[in-house]
Order: C-alpha cells, then sequence, then structure tokens
C-alpha cells in the first residue's frame, strides 16, 4: 500500500491573528482568524468523485470566514438569537431543546473524561473563535447507534455507539460530527428544521394534546359511578401508555433536524478535525470501511425509530377517536356534575380533531445522505484534500480503556434492564415493569432520572398513587441528569389525585430550574379547571395564547381548556367579506 505523509506547516496549531469587526453603531472587538500560511491549501472536490456530497472544495476548515464564526459564537454566548421558522426548535434557552427536555440521558464520568481528551484535542486545532463554554458529554440508555448536539452545548452519544464500536474511528467521527454542528453554529441558522419540524412539532403537538386529555379524564373521575370509573380507568391506561410509548419513539429519533448541506458540512469539517489533531482514524482504505459500517449502523437505527414512532402514533390516533367519541364521553358524562360532563360532546371532539390534524407527516426523514453516499462524498473530499495524509493506525485503544471502566460497565447493564422494563410499561405489564426497574435503583435519589419516571409511570397507572409520588420525588430531588417530563407528568398525577396544591409546588420547582414559564403553562390551567378556578384558567390561557413562535405551546394550552378554544370559535364571525376588517 502507498504510504502518505500529511504535511502541514509548523504553524498549524498555534499560528491565528486577531481581525477586528466594526458591527454598526458598535466598537471594534477582536476577532480571532488564523495566521497567514497556517492552514492547507484549498482543492476542488471533483463532482464525478463526490456525488451527491455538497462540499465543494476541501478543506472545509480553510474555506471559513472568520467573521462568520466570530459572529456565530457571540450569538451562542447570548443565549441564542435563531429563526422562528422551526418553532419549539430555535432557542437554546428552550427546554425541548436541551438536556433538561431529553429522556434517558446520564452521565458516565470515567467515560466521559475518555471522550474529552478527544474534544480538547479538537479544540487545540480550531483556528477560528472557540465555543463559549466546553461541550458536556452525556450518554443514552440506548441500543440505537446515534448521537446529537443539542444548542445548550450537549453532546449526546447513544450507549449502542460505544457497545457496538470496534475502533476509535468510529467514535471519534461520531463526537468530532457532533463537535463539528456546534462549533458552525448551525441551530442558529434558519435552515434548521425546515423540511421536519413542521411535522415534528405536530408529533409533539399530539403527545400533549393526548396528555392532555388522559389528565383531564382522571381529574374528574370522582363522581363516576362505579361501571364508568373502570371504562375511564381502562381508557385512560391504555392512551397513557400509548402516549408515554410515543414520546419515548420521539426521543429515540428527535435531533436537530439539519439540512443536507449542513449534515455534509459537519461531516467534512469532522475529518478536518481528526486530521489535524493526528487522530487515530487509520489508513485511507481502513477509515473509509469503518465509516461505512458506522453510517449502515446509524441508518438502520433512525429507520427503525422511525417506523416505531409512525406505528406508535397510528395507534395513538385510533384510541383518540375511540375515547372522545360521543359514544364513549356522551355516556359516562350524562347526569355527572363533574368537569367531565364540561368536556363532553363536541369539545372532547374538537379536542381529538386538534391531535388527529397535527400528526400528520409527524416522523422527520433522515438529512444525511445514504450511507453509500455519504462515504463516496467524503472519501472524495479526503482525497482532494488531504492527499498526503497518513494519520496514526487505529488500534482501538480509547473504546478499549473506556469499554473496561465500571461506570462503562454498570450502564450497559442498567440499560439491558432498563429497556426489558420499558417494554413491559408499554405492553401494560406495569408490575413487570417495576420488578425490573428496581433491580436498577429505582426509588433512590442514585439511580438515573429516567429510571425513576418510568417507575412512577408504571406505579401511577397500576393505580398506586402514593408509589408513584415516592418514585417522581426520588427523580425530581435526585442526583441524576433532570428532565422536565418527570416534573409535568408529576404535576399532571397530583392534578389527576386533586393534590392542586402538590401539583403547584412541583410547577414551582419546574418554574425555577428550567427557567421556562411558559412551557408548563398549560399544565397550571389543567389545575385551575381541575379546581373549578375558570378565571385564572381563563387569564393563563389567554397569556399562552400569546406565546409566538413555539407552535406546541398554545396547541397544548388549547388541550388543557377546551371550554375557552370553543368559545373563541365560536365568538368568529361565521362569514366574511374580503377586504372587510371582520
Amino acid at each position: 500500500m502507498t504510504v502518505f505523509r500529511l504535511m502541514l506547516p509548523s504553524a498549524l496549531l498555534a499560528g491565528t491573528a486577531l481581525i477586528a469587526p466594526v458591527p454598526a453603531g458598535a466598537q471594534p472587538a477582536a476577532c480571532r482568524a488564523p495566521a497567514a500560511g497556517t492552514l492547507p491549501k484549498t482543492a476542488k472536490v471533483p463532482k464525478k468523485e463526490r456525488g451527491k456530497f455538497s462540499i465543494e472544495t476541501a478543506p472545509r476548515i480553510a474555506t471559513l470566514a472568520p467573521q462568520t464564526i466570530c459572529d456565530t459564537e457571540a450569538k451562542i454566548a447570548a443565549g441564542g438569537i435563531v429563526m422562528t421558522q422551526g418553532g419549539a426548535l430555535g432557542l437554546s434557552s428552550q427546554v425541548l431543546n436541551t438536556a433538561a427536555g431529553r429522556l434517558e440521558l446520564m452521565a458516565l464520568p470515567g467515560v466521559e473524561a475518555e471522550l474529552q481528551k478527544s474534544l480538547a484535542g479538537f479544540a487545540r486545532v480550531w483556528p477560528y473563535a472557540p465555543l463559549p463554554r466546553q461541550p458536556r458529554i452525556l450518554f443514552r440508555a440506548s441500543d440505537a447507534y446515534d448521537a446529537y448536539a443539542l444548542p445548550d452545548n450537549t453532546i449526546v452519544m447513544s450507549t449502542g455507539i460505544l457497545q457496538a464500536a470496534e475502533s476509535d474511528s468510529e467514535v471519534l467521527f461520531v463526537l468530532a460530527h457532533e463537535y463539528s454542528h456546534l462549533l458552525l453554529g448551525h441551530h442558529l441558522t434558519p435552515e434548521v428544521n425546515s423540511s421536519g419540524s413542521k411535522g415534528l412539532l405536530g408529533a409533539v403537538s399530539t403527545i400533549y394534546v393526548a396528555g392532555s386529555f388522559v389528565s383531564q379524564l382522571r381529574s374528574n373521575r370522582g363522581s363516576l359511578s362505579a361501571v364508568d370509573l373502570n371504562r375511564v380507568e381502562t381508557a385512560a391506561k391504555k392512551a397513557a401508555t400509548l402516549t408515554e410509548s410515543l414520546r419515548f419513539a420521539l426521543d429515540d429519533i428527535f435531533t436537530p433536524n439539519w439540512s443536507h448541506e449542513q449534515e455534509d458540512e459537519a461531516d467534512a469539517l469532522a475529518l478536518d478535525l481528526l486530521i489535524r489533531s493526528n487522530s487515530s482514524i487509520d489508513s485511507y482504505a481502513n477509515v473509509f470501511a469503518r465509516l461505512q459500517k458506522m453510517m449502515d449502523q446509524q441508518s438502520a437505527s433512525r429507520a427503525k425509530g422511525r417506523a416505531s414512532a409512525e406505528a406508535t402514533q397510528k395507534a395513538l390516533e385510533a384510541t383518540m377517536k375511540q375515547i372522545t367519541s360521543p359514544q364513549f364521553l356522551g355516556t359516562i358524562s350524562s347526569g355527572s356534575t363533574t368537569g367531565l360532563a364540561r368536556m363532553g360532546g363536541k369539545l372532547a371532539l374538537g379536542l381529538g380533531a386538534s391531535a388527529l390534524a397535527n400528526s400528520g407527516n409527524a416522523i422527520p426523514k433522515d438529512t444525511h445522505l445514504p450511507p453509500e453516499e455519504r462515504r463516496k462524498g467524503l472519501a472524495a473530499y479526503f482525497q482532494a484534500g488531504y492527499p498526503t495524509a497518513d494519520p496514526p493506525i487505529d488500534t482501538g485503544a480509547m473504546v478499549k480503556r473506556y469499554k473496561a471502566l465500571p461506570d462503562y460497565k454498570r450502564a450497559i447493564t442498567l440499560k439491558d434492564t432498563y429497556l426489558k422494563a420499558r417494554q413491559s410499561y408499554f405492553a401494560q405489564d406495569f408490575s413487570g415493569a417495576l420488578s425490573g426497574l428496581k433491580l436498577i435503583g429505582a426509588g433512590t435519589k442514585t439511580a438515573p432520572t429516567f429510571v425513576n419516571f418510568m417507575a412512577a409511570l408504571a406505579a401511577r397507572d397500576l393505580g398506586n398513587s402514593a408509589q408513584a409520588k415516592l418514585f417522581y420525588e426520588a427523580g425530581r430531588t435526585g442526583t441524576g441528569v433532570p428532565n422536565v417530563q418527570l416534573f409535568e407528568s408529576y404535576a399532571e398525577a397530583r392534578i389527576a389525585d386533586r393534590d392542586f396544591a402538590g401539583s403547584q409546588i412541583v410547577l414551582n420547582d419546574a418554574n425555577v430550574r428550567f427557567h421556562d414559564v411558559d412551557h408548563f403553562r398549560s399544565i397550571g390551567i389543567e389545575r385551575y379547571v381541575a379546581e373549578g378556578n375558570d378565571s385564572q384558567a381563563a387569564s393563563d390561557y389567554a397569556a399562552c395564547r400569546q406565546v409566538k413562535g413555539r407552535d406546541y405551546i398554545p396547541a397544548r394550552c388549547k388541550a388543557a381548556y377546551p371550554q375557552a378554544e370553543a368559545a373563541v370559535e365560536a365568538s368568529k364571525p361565521k362569514f366574511r367579506i374580503p377586504g372587510l376588517p371582520f
């Protein structure tokens, strides 16, 4: 095999220059840029060889505009200034875009320390303005082969990647790819989510609409007959498990939906970072064989996740149609003096219709190129940008080190047990789910938050409210990575038990912890509706309708207070003459 050697200027790692941008109306500020001669020469990537890969010039790192990078990092430091086109996927301060908005995350300090060494190497050879904060690396308890970067500077890698990897290059390329999304500020650009976010937000709205409806069924069950109470509980359990199943299925595939061009750019910059940091990615032939394997696994995982989400969503739609039908609600609400009767008829039908209307084309598509096309494009990029490169041999040393760590071994055992218990819950085997979850610490404050969350759901749907509260509380006050879903579910469980003061304590804690009052507003409305406090519910509902750029929030409030939404619709003019302001 021909041996190539990467020849880079001696000042490659250290040389930088300062340029001074002059924003309108502002004093010049220093902006770091590569010093002359410290970046390799660029070359065109032949169209025929690169195929559908969109990067035309290699290395990409040598074609970036320093001022654009400086502006990007300034926006990130300021908290994120972004488009509204993507709705809920815009601002880094919004909980759905942070680690706190994701399920099944855990910290593995030993494994993270190994990967942080590589991130530090990438940072040293990045010649432009640095990220304001070093990314945190968290791990998702999943067999899927996937990773994603979040705007709050979190990189998430699945345990499936850690477990399946046989070489360092597989893990390092994924890590460099996600780090590149952050360096390039992709979440700040209008292209993000333009193709998939509308449908995904519809699916998120479907979950919240269905969840709010189930919560109202449970919180208004007090005066029902034994027969009707049994019917409500049976329907609520089925809808609840499907709702949670869809929530978890979407979390499998709910990653920032970068554009195809941004994915290609992250691939290109990942290779740049690996080569410039002298990382172990091995020979030209071996590295692309390994990347092909990684890309095949990643594509298969995403396809499986989308299929699961689509099937679950269809099942939830069918259940929503059933429990919002006049045949169901009309029977159990006849003669009832509870809020359930007030939900009946057209209001409930409207609620079910809103969930179904939001759900079309909900599951986002993968914007990566197909694996073979992706590998082909990267190979052409590599040849054009680094014709003399000879990276060090990949011995798999890093993979061997982290697989020997105690926290890795514990994490794999926990993941396997947890996934079995989660499947038991989805199958409504709540006792079986609880048994498995207790084996991995459910009920203790040191267990991962998602373990306590799943245990709380199982206990709740088993009908053991007191036990559910213990699991919720352990998750709320524990040491695991916090997630908003536990707080939402806990508050709604307190409402269903008519413990309104307890639900407000949970909501107050959530608002302080996650700094996003709007996200939790609908649950406050649920509380006031259940209490019969229509004036406060109406006030919060009016405020919720004013939330802009986050479509799921008003949709969620409509589900929490369908009476008000029906009144708004009824007050609209029945006929409108074009051109007249009414």
